[in-house]
């Protein structure tokens, strides 16, 4: 009977410490559902000048954002669910129309103020996150506009993740938004475990199409669930 009662609070153990797994996986990724921070319906706390992070899940992320000169940069929460373009203003959405899961992603944009290191809380191995193209830089690719014509044979969009450990780089790992004609509108996992143990990622876009200040092809990208397994 005894031998009993110990595997039974054995087993139960087990459950236990799986279900604590569970919960711990769960904090660690990055859904961005805790507020929504979009500058077309910006609450009051973000209606002045500020640079400054947020923390989602085991990463803190830098936003700048700069409501009297209708300028925002580097991690944008969002929440928009369609994909009506009139001009850059419209930048802060996915090409998808919403979320890989949940209200709220992120929409990234290079900061011209300063590097941009999303910082993990504790450094761990992070398995992937969820990434598509937002609707600026999809409308351009897709239907032109005075960077040039649409993409076509020999274009390409970009997007570079380098790991960070210790103030040096880890690994880097590569995805293409777009190549020719066929531009990203879906949202597709990225895997980042050959990164391997990581304290911060260093997002930088790159594309074919460049004139003398950089790249022409807007430097924006979606991202959901960062620290997700597939």
């Amino acid at each position: 009977m005894k031998k009993t009662i110990l595997m039974l609070a054995a087993v139960a153990a087990v459950f236990a410490a799986c279900g604590k797994k569970e919960k711990a996986d769960e904090n660690f990724v990055a859904t961005f559902e805790e507020a929504a921070i979009s500058p077309a319906e910006l609450d009051s706390e973000y209606k002045l000048d500020t640079t400054g992070t947020f923390q989602s899940g085991n990463f803190i992320f830098k936003q700048t954002a700069m409501p009297s000169q209708s300028y925002y940069s580097c991690n944008v929460v969002s929440n928009h669910e369609d994909t009506t373009f009139a001009d850059w203003n419209d930048a802060w959405k996915s090409a998808v129309g919403g979320a890989y899961e949940g209200k709220n992603y992120v929409v990234w944009n290079m900061d011209y103020y300063g590097a941009d290191t999303i910082k993990l809380v504790k450094a761990a191995k992070v398995p992937g996150l969820y990434v598509t193209n937002c609707i600026y830089a999809y409308n351009t690719m897709k239907y032109g506009d005075w960077s040039g014509e649409p993409f076509s044979t020999g274009d390409k969009f970009l997007l570079t993740i380098t790991g960070v450990l210790d103030g040096k780089e880890t690994s880097k790992v590569e995805f293409y938004l777009a190549v020719a004609d066929k531009i990203l509108d879906e949202w597709e996992y990225v895997d980042l475990s050959t990164l391997n143990e990581v304290d911060g990622l260093v997002f930088s876009l790159s594309g074919s199409r460049n004139g003398d200040y950089g790249l022409l092809t807007p430097a924006y990208f979606a991202f959901d669930n960062l620290g997700a397994k597939k």
